[in-house]
């Protein structure tokens, strides 16, 4: 592991197109981390179970549960968080 114990990781969340910078302890969970954004960019009205987290690349992060640290993140990455479909979300979708 890359990370010192008191070094932070600058996580960039786009949260319903806006753009909200964090910077997460390396042990913390990811879902705090999502908490944290949704809080930030005040998306507090729909539970964070409703919201789907996907790299830039539009692949979804399934298994939040882990500390950022093994996730690999690089400083200043981007993770895109959305409703899901169903969830009072946008049924369409960017991979078709």
């Amino acid at each position: 592991m890359w990370y010192q114990p008191s070094m932070k990781l600058l996580l960039i969340f786009v949260v319903n197109g806006e753009e909200v910078s964090l910077e997460i302890p390396p042990e913390q969970p990811l879902h705090a981390a999502v908490q944290q954004a949704l809080a930030k960019s005040k998306n507090t009205g729909r539970p964070a179970e409703e919201w789907e987290l996907r790299y830039e690349t539009g692949q979804i992060i399934a298994d939040i549960s882990k500390p950022v640290s093994e996730y690999g993140f690089k400083p200043g990455t981007h993770l895109f968080l959305t409703l899901r479909v169903g969830a009072g979300g946008d049924a369409t979708r960017s991979d078709r």
